[in-house]
């Protein structure tokens, strides 16, 4: 190396001194480029914590539409399961119509249905503590209350009182929320994001329509492209003019309110879903472009993004309202005092009871009217069929008065007729 001319070696070596001299050139430009950007951010430190978040940020907005897309095919296999069961509804109502005695007087508003147990959402300043088959889950707000839903009673508790009419907003935590429609604000207002609210009023308006009877949901023009409906003047006195049935209110579904505003907006007797803020007394459902939905003024929070496809896919399999069931207080003969204690024979009533059908009551009144007459009495006598001999309902005697009411009066299955000349 010694006798090595250093002009030969450069000119032997010249290619690789070259290169490395460039590849020095680089890395130091870029250094100091970096140094010169680090100290405009506030030093290496914050720079680095800079760098950091942008690139989890440019990863996250890349994996966002997969996850999103992700996490709408479980919550539409989550929906579609939990609500082609119709048990799935009937524990939503039993747990709300069990809450309502067992919270009074704070008033459940909504129930979250899972797998195995089951909650409601309860409403008011004075929220006792929960009893019975109810507790809080550790961590959870008081206004929560949980039970297993194989711990729910078979019955409705409350058999006087109006049915819980329960529709599907969503899911939250693996889990599918219901909103009772029978209590709260008589005015649903869906306000938000325009797709997602649009969407949001579909589905609530086909669970109404396939859940009540026919004649008590009123369908306005603009919900739905495939549904041509009726103005919504007109819509609205058709919803004013339908008599309540089982309890129940009819419905009016619309996408605008009437303008100007009728006067009797908020009179009872009228449920109403409209896009949009709504007037007067409302229940606020706010939706955003990301699929989430709000009910203003409570903590429940859900995922709607595929509550539409859901409720479209398993529309013939939702479960219609049941009616309330009579009280025993309505039962005819004073029944309420002892169900199962012995009484006198009667006259059988073949006439509805309380609690019934108003179009039966229609019909019974017209059959007993037309039956009054004496040609149908001796036509009912004719025709009728022995009646079979009773069994004794109690061990004493019947009076004289008591044998002789079979002769003077005639049966029929329309109702009680007396025979002419009475």
């Amino acid at each position: 190396m010694r006798n090595t001319d250093p002009f030969d070696f450069f000119r032997d070596h010249r290619d690789t001194i070259f290169r490395w001299l460039g590849i020095v050139g680089a890395v130091l430009v870029v250094f100091l480029l970096l140094r010169w950007w680090a100290m405009r951010k506030g030093g290496w430190k914050a720079w680095w914590r800079w760098l950091c978040r942008e690139v989890a940020l440019t990863a996250n907005a890349f994996a966002a539409p997969v996850r999103a897309w992700s996490r709408h095919r479980g919550d539409l296999r989550l929906l579609v399961r939990l609500l082609r069961n119709p048990t799935t509804w009937r524990d939503a109502e039993r747990a709300l119509s069990a809450a309502r005695i067992a919270a009074a007087p704070a008033r459940p508003y909504a129930a979250i249905v899972g797998p195995r147990t089951v909650s409601v959402l309860l409403a008011g300043a004075n929220i006792p503590a929960p009893k019975g088959i109810w507790g809080v889950v550790p961590g959870e707000d008081g206004h929560l209350w949980t039970t297993a839903r194989t711990e729910l009673p078979s019955a409705t508790p409350e058999a006087d009182g109006a049915r819980p009419v329960v529709a599907a907003l969503g899911t939250t935590e693996r889990r599918c929320a219901f909103l009772d429609l029978s209590v709260g604000p008589p005015m649903v207002g869906v306000d938000g994001d325009r797709r997602s609210r649009h969407a949001v009023l579909q589905a609530l308006a086909a669970q109404v329509d396939a859940r009540l009877p026919e004649s008590l949901v009123v369908v306005a023009e603009g919900v739905h492209p495939a549904f041509r409906g009726i103005p919504v003047r007109d819509a609205y006195r058709e919803a004013r003019r339908t008599p309540p049935r089982l309890d129940i209110p009819p419905v009016l579904v619309a996408a605008e309110l009437p303008d100007p505003l009728p006067t009797d907006l908020d009179a009872p007797g009228l449920r109403v879903l409209v896009q949009g803020e709504g007037r007067g007394h409302v229940r606020a459902l706010l939706t955003d472009r990301r699929g989430q939905l709000a009910v203003v003024g409570t903590p429940l929070l859900v995922r709607c993004t595929a509550l539409g496809l859901a409720v479209a896919r398993v529309l013939r399999h939702i479960p219609p309202v049941l009616p309330p069931a009579p009280a025993a207080t309505a039962l005819p003969g004073g029944a309420s005092a002892g169900l199962f204690e012995e009484e006198p024979a009667t006259v059988p009533h073949a006439g509805p009871t309380t609690g019934t059908d108003p179009d039966a009551w229609h019909d019974f009144a017209e059959s007993t009217v037309g039956a009054s007459s004496p040609a149908r009495a001796r036509s009912a006598e004719a025709t009728a069929p022995a009646p079979p001999p009773a069994a004794p309902v109690s061990s004493t005697r019947p009076s004289a008065a008591a044998e002789s009411a079979p002769q003077a009066r005639t049966s029929t299955p329309a109702g009680p007729t007396r025979t002419p000349g009475t």
